[in-house]
């Protein structure tokens, strides 16, 4: 499927590489713009005709975008800020007016009004457009070239040789049993799912014999130090093994992975859609043209990984939902208050492989049941989650604007509510038996199953009975023009939260974690902090898992260095700052002689 903004390879009649501006919402041609060109002429193509160039290999899709304009904002000189708010003054109204500006009468007639709004001339316009088309249309596009001119006697920083892309990171001996209520099919739902991502092979009596111990003992939280505090196991009032086995042969709602010999729920889902016939009646609007932030707090106590007796809070869940097709497109699993640079990093994750998000948190999937990976034209927040944002980021890095809105799209939660009961809206949070067993990965988990279950099998009443991920793929095939798409790493380093690190003789200090990174070992940071005093950095960080963070490089501001744990820092391997917070504070660190070394440098955020 071709989408907006991909960069096409022509090798027939002649070499050339374009970009494709726009596409008809009845998908019959594109506007299309070579990007080496010297002016700023736009070529329509018939759909048709470009897809039958594909099928023939005369043309190909580029998979990366090295014309992308992509930095920290954080880093860009006030001179340079200035120049490009000035260019995206003149030409933010005349690039909304698709498809007109894209015809060479209607683009004139355009321009001469521009040049007498703003007292310039048409050239300047012209080469404003120009770098905009070529370079992925964002404002980013507009910033000056200074970087490729003068510098004598300085070292240009060199990207031979680097990494591209994101790091790569028999018998049961039951009690007398009770009423398998909701609330205890509840307690099975947990158990499965949080035993299934722990074990490579499910075992039913494995998983009972571990809900029994995990959630059928007598336990309860110090509201002074959220220590977890547990005494003996009940005899009394617990599930059989028989009741247990029986919901996991009737239950609709169990994991797939607890499915008889036959295909997973997920595929039989799958199968029923294949089965089902087309839509009978387009519906208003198309994939990713809005994109809804919401977030809702679990009604659960999440334990530390690092120290299981230790409670470090109840989670936020942000989810962002497709408005025209209502499937979860992204999610995130943060702690503390509601924060935004947290709600951005839902967003992130809706341009980021499920397949592999999901294999980290132990649960297998098939790249169709869960298929977004775009970021949207608008996105519409919240507006409990836009307390402090700033919108420049998502505007001049993706051409993404963001809105606050009152009421969102809010139906899988109740898919969240009727599995788990996690967002149970009572007075005294979640039963006892909840609190104080899983930790954020397993309820991440937990989450991921619900999204799955809503995104594949949840009927929409307001759609015919469809669901989410069906009106999805209907929308892709027939409206999916406006969907963008940008590369993993580069979204999600682009919206992280930034922090102020300390250089120190030991190394890059954050979160009383200790890191180190190639560019810091090559140029003696370490020994110049010992000799001459401390320092700070910038850098951006995931606050869920602290295991690396990325180094804001003002002399390159397309890449960030990737900076790596250091051994004195083994123990937060895994961990969130939440959860780094509640450790022990160390009171001696690793001599920065002894720094491990990493061959990992920095991350190119422009292939």
């Amino acid at each position: 499927m071709l989408l907006r903004n991909d960069l096409l390879h022509y090798t027939h009649p002649s070499p050339r590489t374009v970009r494709i501006l726009w596409i008809a919402p009845e998908q019959s041609h594109v506007y299309v713009f070579d990007v080496a060109a010297h002016s700023a002429d736009v070529e329509m193509i018939q759909l048709s005709a470009l897809h039958a160039d594909l099928r023939a290999g005369h043309v190909s899709v580029l998979p990366a975008d090295p014309y992308l304009m992509v930095v920290s904002q954080e880093l860009l000189p006030p001179k340079h800020l200035q120049l490009r708010a000035r260019a995206w003054e003149i030409i933010e109204a005349l690039v909304a007016q698709e498809p007109a500006i894209y015809e060479a009468r209607q683009r004139g007639q355009l321009i001469a009004q521009a040049t007498a709004q703003h007292q310039v001339s048409h050239p300047t316009i012209y080469r404003y457009l120009r770098r905009y088309w070529q370079r992925g249309q964002t404002p980013n596009a507009l910033l000056p070239d200074y970087g490729n001119s003068g510098g004598r006697g300085k070292v240009r920083q060199s990207s031979a040789g680097v990494k591209r892309g994101r790091p790569r990171k028999n018998g049961a001996d039951a009690g007398p049993g009770l009423n398998a209520d909701e609330d205890i099919r509840r307690i099975f739902r947990v158990a499965t799912a949080r035993y299934a991502a722990a074990n490579a092979k499910f075992s039913r009596l494995g998983a009972y014999q571990q809900m029994l111990a995990d959630f059928f003992i007598e336990r309860r939280i110090d509201t002074d130090s959220g220590r977890v505090q547990a005494t003996a196991a009940m005899q009394q009032e617990v599930p059989t093994f028989g009741q247990f086995n029986y919901w996991l042969d009737h239950d609709d709602d169990r994991p797939p992975e607890v499915a008889r010999r036959q295909p997973s729920d997920m595929a039989a889902g799958a199968q029923e859609q294949a089965m089902q016939p087309p839509l009978a009646v387009p519906l208003q609007g198309r994939p990713g043209a809005g994109f809804y932030l919401d977030a809702v707090r679990a009604e659960v106590q999440l334990v530390s990984r690092a120290d299981r007796q230790q409670v470090i809070g109840r989670p936020l869940i942000y989810v962002v939902t497709d408005a025209f097709s209502r499937m979860v497109c992204g999610v995130y699993i943060g702690m503390g208050e509601v924060q935004w640079p947290h709600a951005m990093l839902a967003l992130a994750h809706c341009g980021a492989d499920k397949q592999r998000y999901a294999q980290q948190h132990g649960r297998r999937i098939e790249a169709e049941q869960w298929p977004c990976r775009h970021l949207p034209e608008t996105l519409f927040a919240n507006a409990a989650l836009t307390l402090g944002w700033n919108g420049d980021t998502l505007l001049n890095n993706f051409n993404l604007r963001c809105v606050a809105a009152e009421h969102g799209v809010d139906d899988w939660r109740g898919v969240l509510e009727k599995r788990f009961r996690l967002l149970a809206p009572n007075l005294h949070g979640a039963p006892c038996r909840l609190d104080g067993v899983l930790d954020l990965n397993q309820f991440t988990r937990i989450v991921i199953d619900c999204v799955l279950y809503y995104n594949n099998r949840q009927q929409l009443a307001h759609a015919d009975g469809a669901t989410p991920r069906r009106l999805w793929d209907w929308g892709v095939e027939h409206r999916g023009g406006g969907l963008k798409i940008y590369p993993e790493h580069l979204i999600r380093c682009s919206l992280m939260p930034v922090a102020q690190a300390t250089v120190t003789a030991d190394g890059i200090t954050l979160h009383d974690s200790v890191y180190t990174c190639t560019r810091a070992v090559n140029e003696r940071w370490f020994e110049r902090a010992r000799q001459r005093g401390e320092w700070q950095v910038r850098v951006a960080y995931d606050p869920a898992n602290m295991d690396m963070v990325y180094l804001l490089d003002a002399a390159a501001p397309m890449q960030f260095h990737a900076c790596h744990l250091t051994d004195a820092s083994v123990a937060h391997q895994h961990l969130s700052t939440a959860e780094i917070a509640l450790l022990p504070r160390t009171q001696t660190a690793m001599p920065a002689a002894a720094l491990r070394s990493t061959t990992q440098g920095y991350v190119s955020l422009v292939g």
